[in-house]
């Protein structure tokens, strides 16, 4: 343990781990955890396809909705029935008969206008942009451009380290202020050339993806201004937070069907955010590592003062010594993400089970974006899916607590993850009618996704060296993030070509990741952690 870790610890059981100004500042950043959930969310159900088929040619008032028996005979008469498998429509989306003069013969052609179903949705932009069979694509870029933001993580980490944690996050909460506003904008203002406004549109998504990343360093903030027995808890508060944002997401899409209107409010909480957030203090633990005693010294005291506490100690300076090299015995030093990929690549057995780690993180980065943000593609009220979608993972995170001290870490997540390959493979044998089913056995998928997830930050971590596991944790998250920007494009297929191909793809990599997490990975419960790589490679 470095200098700068064994005093801070020492200065926090002085001065108290957690007390109200903590709280203060634990809530104000917090509060922070709602950013990415109501942007990412949100276009969940603003984003959401209605279901639509094409406007029958020369009948006025077309809707979705069947009118009368003779309405119901002119659909029947031009729209043919859906052969891609899905469980939310009877109707083929994109297609239209079209019939020939003076003649009873027909040809299906492609469509240019629609009617949408306003059975859940007012409107939505996919249905005012008509982004749907041809220009499907497109409202999957606008996700894929979001989520390869998500890379921006490590621009965050850079800026973190450089600049601190505060003014790191402060350029962020404003950058996603000033960003909503303008996605707001560009939703909100008649446009004369459409394709302009698109392209702004998804420039907007990406920076914003960027700028979502503000809950990185929110997490930091959170643990390093408590001391370190309440760090864990919170990190998985801050978690907490993160799950009420999609509710408070829930009540906006709810309340607010006008979906620009709905947008405006969201930018309005961020701006707000954006107001009060100067009001947080640097981390104290970050001031000291940069040889800024004063101002960390500053901090504590109000902590101490809060707490009630004594901290005549603090007057010495030489208290807040920076680290040294020296402080740290050289078989104890971390290595860089480089250094780390170098030692996986040499040692056979931390390259095995890396790999398999990597392929697990994969999986399930890929299977809980893939249903998180696709809910509104269930068949149901979309409302009622999300709503119980977020109430599982909630659940499913406060279960991970107590089954994986109880019953350990290979046993549960196993179990997990072949529950969400054989929920997602039975879809196959579901018929057409039963698109319910498929929704519950989903929203299953996501408890054990949920559960698998937050496994898999664990094992990782107690399954690497002190010496690399900071690293390897960068190196797989960094990884994984490949399947939170293929995942849009997965749904893409299903609604293209097949409805069920992305449950089968789910499904499948699911089960592969479990069947090489069974017979190369150990349990890591109660096991002592590895500190060198000589200990790591030698323990059997």
């Amino acid at each position: 343990m470095s200098q700068v870790s064994k005093k801070t610890e020492e200065i926090f059981q002085q001065i108290g781990e957690f007390g109200p100004y903590q709280l203060f500042i634990f809530i104000l950043v917090g509060i922070l955890a709602f950013e990415p959930a109501l942007v990412a969310y949100s276009f969940s159900f603003y984003g959401a396809t209605p279901n639509h088929r094409c406007k029958i040619p020369g009948y006025e008032n077309d809707t979705y909705e069947i009118q009368s028996e003779y309405h119901r005979q002119i659909i029947e008469k031009y729209i043919p029935k859906s052969k891609s498998g899905s469980f939310k429509t009877e109707y083929d989306n994109c297609n239209i008969n079209e019939f020939h003069q003076n003649s009873s013969n027909s040809s299906l052609i492609k469509c240019d206008q629609w009617v949408y179903s306003k059975k859940y949705f007012r409107n939505t932009l996919t249905s005012d942009w008509n982004l749907v069979c041809k220009s499907a694509p497109k409202r999957s870029l606008f996700s894929t451009l979001y989520f390869s933001g998500s890379y921006g993580v490590l621009l965050s980490g850079i800026l973190s380290d450089k600049l601190g944690r505060k003014k790191t996050a402060y350029l962020f909460v404003i950058s996603n202020a000033i960003l909503n506003i303008g996605l707001f904008l560009v939703m909100t203002i008649d446009f004369y050339n459409q394709n302009l406004r698109e392209i702004l549109f998804g420039i907007l998504r990406l920076l914003i993806g960027i700028a979502a990343n503000v809950y990185a360093t929110a997490v930091v903030i959170a643990i390093e201004i408590v001391g370190p027995r309440k760090r864990v808890a919170a990190a998985n508060t801050i978690y907490y937070l993160y799950i009420i944002g999609e509710f408070v997401v829930l009540l906006l899409v709810y309340l607010i069907p006008d979906y620009k209107t709905m947008y405006g409010y969201i930018a309005a909480i961020l701006t707000f955010i954006a107001l009060y957030f100067w009001v947080v203090p640097e981390s104290p633990r970050w001031l000291m590592a940069k040889k800024r005693n004063q101002e960390a010294y500053r901090i504590f005291r109000k902590i101490a003062e809060s707490n009630k506490k004594n901290f005549n100690f603090l007057d010495d300076s030489d208290q807040f010594s920076p680290i040294q090299d020296s402080d740290v015995p050289t078989e104890e030093k971390h290595y860089t993400i480089m250094q780390t990929l170098k030692i996986i690549f040499k040692s056979k057995k931390v390259f095995v089970r890396s790999t398999v780690i990597l392929f697990n993180w994969l999986a399930n980065t890929f299977v809980y974006y893939g249903i998180s943000y696709n809910t509104s593609d269930l068949a149901g009220d979309p409302y009622l899916n999300f709503g119980i979608s977020a109430l599982v993972e909630l659940v499913a995170i406060l279960a991970s607590h107590y089954v994986l001290e109880r019953y350990g870490r290979k046993i549960p997540y196993s179990i997990m993850m072949a529950t969400i390959g054989v929920c997602f493979i039975s879809v196959l044998f579901i018929p057409k009618n039963m698109g319910l089913l498929v929704t519950g056995l989903t929203l299953v998928s996501k408890f054990a996704v949920s559960f698998s997830y937050n496994t898999i930050y664990i094992i990782t971590a107690e399954c690497h060296p002190t010496v690399i596991r900071n690293s390897s944790l960068a190196i797989c998250q960094t990884f994984s993030r490949i399947g939170t920007v293929i995942s849009p494009n997965i749904q893409l297929l299903g609604e293209m070509f097949w409805y069920p191909l992305p449950y089968v793809i789910y499904g499948s990599i699911s089960s592969f990741a479990v069947t090489l997490f069974i017979f190369f990975m150990p349990e890591t419960r109660n096991q002592k952690l590895p500190d060198t790589i000589n200990e790591f490679v030698k323990d059997d």
